[in-house]
């Protein structure tokens, strides 16, 4: 039954990051004509309205929903997701979807720094030592001081910091809040801040564009329905390692579709970022068992 568990939710997992990088590689073609702003808040309202009608067939009302003891951090996690959305799908842009999520793949180890900060969790030496290796590899990608050095690269490190503060607040408020409660915020906090901005850059849609626009909203819905179902029925350490996968499809959408190339710099950073990641995942468990 536990192996049986931790199939399903490995398979919900890897549905769900193939979900995110189909839905990214979408956004990536819709934002050479379209801005990255509305396109998130067009996301963002489709994800409102399907809580809306989650929570109404279970009958629950929005503000019972929405009681929070943490409600200033539920809404500043949610509000940051959507601004960092916005800024991602603009790296993809710029960068190109491989560069972008090579950058996002030190995510994890982000985590584990602020983790120390925020969480008050020990980190051994080891896991330090990872920590620093993989931003190593981020060096390596970057190349600063080299001709081939892009400012957007820091933007998207931005973003990789921002989504790993996410992370680290979302575990914090979990302490408070259920998970609905806490994916309620994200959806209506973004949908909120980006109704502010989002219509001053709308334009026209050609026709056969909207059915792009249905297929990111449903694809980013889809996925974080499933992503919820697998951390449900999975622990998160078997879970975690897979999380890199988006990197391997993204990359292969980038090639197949953008007729983008794999630099040896950005592999051999994104190898040894994915590597440091694993480490600090195999590091975290092993610790946990040592300390039962």
């Amino acid at each position: 039954m536990f192996f049986q568990k931790n199939k399903l939710g490995i398979f919900f997992l890897i549905f769900a990051i193939l979900c995110f990088s189909i839905m990214n590689g979408v956004t990536r073609y819709l934002s050479e004509y379209y801005n990255v702003i509305t396109l998130n808040m067009f996301r963002y309202w489709f994800f409102a309205f399907i809580l809306i009608v989650i929570h109404t067939k279970k009958n629950e009302t929005i503000i019972t929903v929405s009681r929070s003891k943490k409600k200033l951090i539920q809404i500043f996690r949610g509000s940051m997701l959507a601004i960092q959305m916005c800024f991602a799908h603009y790296c993809f842009l710029k960068l190109g979807l491989i560069k972008t999520s090579s950058i996002f793949a030190v995510g994890p180890l982000i985590v584990t720094a602020l983790s120390v900060i925020i969480l008050n969790e020990k980190v051994g030496w080891k896991r330090w030592t990872a920590i620093f290796s993989g931003f190593f590899g981020i060096i390596i990608i970057l190349r600063p001081g080299f001709e081939g050095f892009d400012p957007y690269l820091i933007l998207a490190l931005g973003c990789a910091f921002s989504y790993a503060l996410y992370q680290v607040l979302t575990r914090f408020v979990s302490k408070y809040d259920n998970t609905n409660t806490s994916f309620l915020y994200t959806g209506f906090a973004g949908a909120f801040i980006l109704s502010f901005v989002g219509p001053f850059f709308v334009i026209a849609v050609k026709p056969y564009d909207w059915y792009w626009i249905i297929v990111i909203c449903i694809l980013g819905t889809t996925a974080h329905f499933f992503v919820i179902k697998a951390y449900q029925v999975s622990e998160a350490s078997i879970l975690q390692p897979f999380n890199y996968l988006q990197l391997v499809f993204v990359s292969i959408i980038g090639i197949i579709i953008f007729d983008e190339i794999l630099e040896i710099p950005v592999l051999i950073g994104s190898a040894i970022i994915v590597a440091a990641g694993l480490y600090t995942f195999w590091r975290d468990k092993q610790e946990r068992i040592d300390h039962f």
